[in-house]
């Protein structure tokens, strides 16, 4: 790939933690809103922007497309929370710089992105029938 300078658009953290550890209950993505499931490793960030302190909770998904994304393109720049729209802001960069470089990246980005997507909708179904049965109530998830 082309050289290319990189410069993210805001102020790095003061102090930052990232820790991958296991659920001891069960947690939301900070980025997908997916479930992070009991045992299930999830990165764990603690950090200080501006003077705040805040917590970030990502899930294995969300890490491996993030890891994926900075596997092939020259600068990825994430703000906790907005992971889908920097890694396609990153893409798009690349396409704009190196077009012929990165043929085929946006496709391999997405078809990771669904499979994340369709995972957490298969999680979320489980999760509704299970709540329909513990009621008595009738489920068309059952066909």
């Amino acid at each position: 790939m082309t050289d290319i300078d990189c410069s993210c658009d805001y102020d790095p953290p003061t102090l930052y933690r990232a820790d991958i550890v296991r659920a001891r209950k069960r947690y939301k993505c900070c980025e997908c809103d997916g479930v992070i499931e009991i045992g299930e490793r999830y990165e764990y960030v603690f950090g200080l922007w501006e003077g705040y302190t805040s917590t970030h909770k990502t899930c294995e998904r969300c890490r491996d497309l993030r890891t994926w994304v900075k596997n092939n393109v020259p600068c990825l720049c994430i703000m906790h929370g907005n992971q889908d729209e920097e890694n396609e802001n990153a893409i798009d960069e690349a396409y704009r710089r190196a077009a012929s470089e990165v043929v085929g990246l946006r496709f391999g980005y997405l078809r990771r992105r669904a499979l994340r997507d369709t995972w957490n909708i298969k999680v979320r179904n489980e999760k509704a029938l299970v709540i329909n049965e513990g009621m008595g109530l009738a489920s068309d998830l059952d066909s």
